[in-house]
């Protein structure tokens, strides 16, 4: 059966840009897997009924169910080890360092980006999800999506979070290496979700086209013939 891969869609079905769904999206590229994308709002969770989990990315496959973007890394190397640009994770000791990048990015990394981008995502959102989306995540802030969102802040966090990033990638084209695999993922998930709902850079008024990390970003937009790069943004699509 084609993969099925069910993730969160906007405002616009054409407007798909949650981190963890991009995740998933290019492990499936990496192994060359052509999947069915099912949209799915944050305020209806019909559309995986089917197996036990209440957010997205799901991906169901002829191997079985997988659940959470890092799981779905593990399910596509156990069932597609070969397929593609091979393996995602590697040994067990790639794996254990792998680790280190998904608590990083989604402890550190994510709470500049969510700090840059809180209104402008808002917006993205399509408008059956905004209460609850508003409601629930200033309960986790302890504050107003007005007050969280600050822009001077968020590149403060993040130009601190991205220093480990531009010594890596100062010696290398990708985190993982000479090809990209699951640690670029990881991050890069992060940053088109930030592409697609916001035209806010998290490097400044002007970017250096020198950084490190600028240059890693956009070898990553242009993988897979550019699908990242391809994604409809928010502030193309009229509201």
């Amino acid at each position: 059966m084609t993969p099925v891969l069910h993730e969160l869609r906007g405002r616009d079905d054409r407007l798909r840009f949650s981190p963890f769904c991009w995740r998933a999206r290019l492990a499936l590229a990496h192994k060359g897997l052509a999947a069915e994308l099912v949209p799915m709002l944050f305020t209806d969770k019909s559309p995986i009924d089917f197996c036990d989990s209440s957010t997205v990315p799901v991906l169901k496959d002829a191997h079985g169910v997988a659940m959470d973007s890092y799981d779905i890394f593990k399910h596509l190397d156990a069932h597609y080890p070969d397929s593609g640009d091979g393996l995602l994770i590697g040994d067990a000791h790639a794996e254990a360092r792998l680790n280190f990048v998904k608590v990083y990015t989604e402890q550190v990394m994510a709470v500049g980006f969510f700090r840059l981008v809180a209104l402008d995502l808002l917006a993205a959102i399509h408008p059956d999800d905004r209460e609850y989306f508003r409601t629930s995540r200033e309960a986790r802030f302890g504050m107003p999506f007005e007050e969280f969102n600050n822009v001077e802040a968020a590149r403060g966090i993040l130009d601190s979070a991205f220093k480990p990033l531009r010594g890596l990638l100062a010696n290398q084209p990708f985190m993982d290496g000479d090809a990209p695999a699951a640690a670029d993922y990881l991050v890069f998930g992060f940053f088109i979700w930030a592409h697609i709902v916001s035209d806010t850079s998290p490097f400044g008024e002007t970017e250096d086209a020198g950084d490190p990390l600028v240059q890693w970003r956009e070898r990553m937009m242009d993988l897979f013939d550019g699908m990242a790069r391809k994604a409809p943004r928010a502030s193309e699509i009229p509201q």
